[in-house]
């Protein structure tokens, strides 16, 4: 079965998150994305990360609202270690030997994978799918990342391939802010996630 692996800090998980996931699961024919947040972002120590367990739920809700195929995966927040995707990804591979996993990520995040742990595993493991807009400039931009990332593991031989998708002007980060400010979030988030939000009064929202 092929299964997709977006994984992310969630903080909250949004409208562009979702699209990617989308777009993922329509061009390269996958049965099921799973959100995976992750436990322990060692990448964001010291950023004032909501608690995991909220960011699960946030992330449960929003699976529940869309459509078969989409659901939250507790990998990475149950393991209350440093969690990387490599050792993530070795975990579900023994747990799941049936499936064909393919790690969905951004651009930023490819240029940067080689700083990763272990990334040469990362890519025995698993099909890298990478969300690039999908305009001439970045789409060329993109594929150029392609080409010297596989180059750099020719012993991990990735096989990395484009997203197509449209620009989101979307991040957690402005999020948080619209919130904080008493901005109105609703159009970038399910309805679940935005009540949890304001039920929760995270990032100092009010009912």
């Amino acid at each position: 079965m092929k299964t997709g692996l977006l994984g992310g800090t969630f903080d909250p998980i949004h409208a562009g998150h979702i699209h990617i996931a989308e777009a993922a699961m329509k061009e390269y024919g996958l049965q099921e994305v799973w959100f995976m947040p992750a436990g322990d972002p060692y990448f964001k120590e010291g950023m004032g990360v909501t608690p995991p367990e909220l960011r699960l739920e946030m992330v449960k809700r929003c699976a529940d609202e869309l459509p078969d195929g989409f659901s939250c995966s507790d990998i990475e927040i149950n393991d209350r270690n440093r969690t990387y995707t490599s050792e993530t990804l070795k975990k579900l591979n023994d747990r799941y030997p049936e499936r064909e996993f393919y790690f969905i990520l951004g651009l930023d995040s490819l240029i940067s994978i080689s700083s990763w742990h272990c990334p040469d595993e990362i890519f025995k493991r698993a099909v890298i799918l990478c969300a690039s807009r999908d305009t001439g400039d970045d789409f060329s931009r993109a594929q150029e990342i392609i080409r010297d990332t596989v180059s750099g593991f020719p012993d991990a031989k990735p096989d990395i391939r484009l997203i197509h998708t449209p620009e989101m002007n979307i991040s957690s980060t402005m999020i948080r802010k619209l919130i904080s400010e008493g901005g109105d979030a609703s159009p970038y988030l399910t309805r679940g996630t935005y009540d949890f939000i304001r039920e929760n009064g995270l990032y100092g929202s009010h009912i």
